[in-house]
């Protein structure tokens, strides 16, 4: 039986759900304190939108080879809103949080998330659906439709992390230039899982963004790096690795071979991958095929100076409406790395109260800072949650205000720069594996944005002060990690002025 799990799954990696039915639970990688941290704050959601809700049926305390019956029996009864069901056909099986009666006689149904119920963080994407809610939610609406107990569309909700209800029509576009509906999507989704676990297709194991909270993920890397994986090229990626793979199997191999071959005009021979971008995988399969490699510039660059630099990294939980809860600011003289002295801006509650109070006091540093400052930070999170944060606290200041600040030339995005003007020999450009090959080292031994998240919830609950000592280390390495970036193009300037 295909679940909803395993489509949602799917979503996020087509080879967990390969792995998790094939592979023997003893080859797992332990479960992470941030993960278990989610599960628990789940369940405790999940209690408390249920004290809120009026269940009309609660199928949770029936066991669980009596409960599809149960269901049925109950959506016969008409019940108005049914908990923890548990419904299936053909090949498929669903347990909806919620299914809800519709005005109609069918049943439309709902998940109760602990996260918020769109996308946010990438303005790109902000206020879309999500996509892995979306795929579970067509499971159980389709299933709902097969056994002709639904309403005719594709209707479903989220009752998200603050307890809103959110609708997920699942019939329209998923974006303005891409017109598959939401449910054309899950529909696609399924039959991949179909086909992946009854072996009409392979999958293979890769490295992305979201592998290192996945139980697999040791497994996976070891595999990966035996095979010498496309995946292992930054930012290359699953789809591209199965596009190029039939003819370039390997990182070496790219790294070896006579692109020309397959390149005709202005298109090569991979689908939506062009001339220069091949160029860019094979510059990167080279790097790193030679253990020699030093990082270089792929075209001029002139970072401003100025006598004083700030290094700028907030942390914020997205589980819990992106709740920043430290703005980390290390000040240094230029390029002198001894003379660095941080200043935290760290909320000692989770209020919104707190929330605005250390986001105006870092925004005062900001905007006094920017007159006579550099100031870098890495990617457009700190820019994007600024303009969240004006948006809910605008007595501190405008988005407007926010965006004329983040445009000022002497306020750095460096992984832009990153991007557009370096290449490194490394598998990322997140800035901790090109500080690391930098030869910065962080201070905890398992540092990460989500571990930081679970040492603040349990911060707030024990008050413990060395936990918000390791929260304001780690950020604080951060920053500094993103000074040792800096000076490294600093150095690849000057190696590329003396070459000239």
């Amino acid at each position: 039986m295909i679940t909803a799990s395993q489509v949602y799954d799917h979503v996020q990696c087509p080879h967990r759900p390969v792995m998790d039915a094939t592979k023997p639970e003893s080859e797992r990688d332990e479960t992470s304190a941030f993960v278990e941290m989610l599960w628990e704050e789940g369940v405790a959601h999940e209690e408390s939108v249920l004290a809120a809700l009026n269940i009309s049926a609660d199928m949770s305390q029936v066991p669980l080879d009596q409960r599809e019956a149960a269901t049925l029996a109950a959506m016969a009864r008409k019940e108005p809103l049914i908990y923890r069901g548990r419904i299936s056909a053909d090949d498929l099986l669903g347990e909806p949080d919620l299914l809800e009666l519709q005005s109609c006689g069918g049943y439309i149904p709902g998940d109760i998330k602990s996260g918020s119920g769109l996308e946010g963080g990438d303005e790109e994407t902000e206020g879309r659906l999500k996509r892995h809610y979306a795929v579970q939610l067509g499971h159980y609406s389709n299933i709902l439709e097969r056994k002709q107990l639904g309403v005719g569309n594709h209707m479903a909700f989220v009752v998200d992390n603050e307890a809103a209800r959110i609708p997920y029509d699942l019939d329209t576009p998923m974006g303005v230039r891409n017109l598959q509906t939401w449910y054309g999507f899950y529909e696609d989704a399924v039959v991949a899982v179909r086909n992946n676990l009854c072996g009409a297709t392979r999958t293979l194991p890769a490295l992305g963004a979201t592998c290192k909270l996945c139980h697999w993920y040791s497994s996976c890397k070891a595999a990966v790096i035996a095979a010498d994986d496309l995946s292992l090229i930054a930012e290359l990626g699953r789809s591209k690795r199965d596009t190029l793979i039939r003819l370039i199997p390997t990182v070496k191999e790219l790294a070896g071979a006579n692109i020309d071959n397959f390149i005709s005009g202005k298109k090569t021979v991979f689908p939506g991958i062009g001339p220069g971008t091949l160029e860019k995988y094979q510059a990167r399969a080279r790097l790193l095929c030679d253990p020699k490699a030093t990082p270089y510039l792929k075209s001029p660059v002139a970072l401003p100076i100025r006598a004083r630099e700030i290094y700028f990294d907030i942390e914020a939980d997205p589980f819990k409406g992106n709740f920043v809860y430290l703005h980390g600011m290390v000040e240094r003289e230029h390029a002198q790395p001894a003379t660095a002295r941080f200043h935290p801006f760290f909320a000692d509650g989770a209020t919104p109260e707190d929330e605005e109070s250390v986001f105006a006091a870092a925004w005062r540093y900001l905007t006094e800072r920017i007159k006579d400052s550099v100031i870098y930070y890495y990617s457009q999170y700190e820019a994007t949650s600024y303009k969240r944060l004006a948006r809910k606290f605008p007595s501190v200041c405008s988005v407007e205000d926010v965006e004329a600040l983040f445009a000022t030339p002497e306020m750095i995005d460096l992984y832009a720069i990153v991007k557009r003007h370096t290449e490194w020999p490394c598998n990322n450009f997140s800035i901790k594996t090109l500080a690391v090959h930098c030869g910065f080292k962080w201070r905890d031994e398992s540092p990460s944005g989500a571990a930081s998240i679970e040492w603040y919830r349990r911060w707030i609950e024990t008050g413990d002060p060395a936990i918000k000592t390791r929260i304001s280390e780690y950020n604080e390495d951060d920053c500094l990690a993103t000074g040792y970036v800096v000076d490294a193009i600093r150095r690849m300037e000057c190696i590329t002025a003396l070459a000239a």
